[in-house]
């Protein structure tokens, strides 16, 4: 077990097969190699990325798909390759949030995603050329879009049964004789 003094966790003990290793860091903290992820709450979709090395050091992170369902990670193998992934199954995408003091201005970097490798338990941080992707996504916005976009199609699904069954022929009594 290691033992670890952190600002926001208190003391922790970690179990070394637990122990995620970013070996070209965080950015901005590239000298921060061993983390563990931890969870905010039982039920909640936030996982805290905490630093081994500097108690001080934990990043909120997210799936992105929880709240942009259509985020797309394209990477190639040079970006990902020392991560061994055999499998998408074995790739797990985060991102790394900010908190405001107002939870409506939540944001997400989309722009750089953390990929990791379960198996392996390696993890590297990736800057996406996607220009549509920034660092500061807001969250909330996404969801209502999303939202509003399921709630748009529910109800276009609605009006294409009701055409659907208004061009079906209808039958008449005096037809049926």
């Amino acid at each position: 077990m290691i033992k670890v003094k952190t600002t926001r966790f208190g003391d922790i003990e970690i179990d070394e097969k637990d122990v995620i290793t970013l070996p070209s860091g965080i950015i901005g903290f590239p000298e921060l190699k061993q983390y563990v992820l931890l969870d905010h709450d039982q039920d909640s979709p936030f996982k805290w990325l905490q630093s081994l090395e500097d108690g001080a050091i934990a990043f909120v992170m997210i799936n992105p798909m929880l709240f942009k369902p259509d985020y797309l990670v394209e990477v190639n193998e040079a970006e990902v390759g020392d991560l061994e992934i055999e499998t998408e199954e074995d790739a797990v995408v985060s991102v790394i949030i900010t908190m405001p003091s107002d939870p409506q201005k939540m944001t997400a970097n989309l722009k750089a995603p953390v990929i990791f490798n379960l198996k392996n338990r390696k993890g590297r941080q990736v800057i996406l050329n996607n220009s549509e992707y920034t660092t500061r996504h807001n969250i909330m916005e996404e969801m209502r879009k999303h939202s509003a976009n399921a709630e748009q199609q529910s109800l276009q699904n609605v009006i294409d049964q009701a055409r659907e069954q208004k061009a079906e022929p209808q039958v008449s009594k005096a037809e049926k004789k």
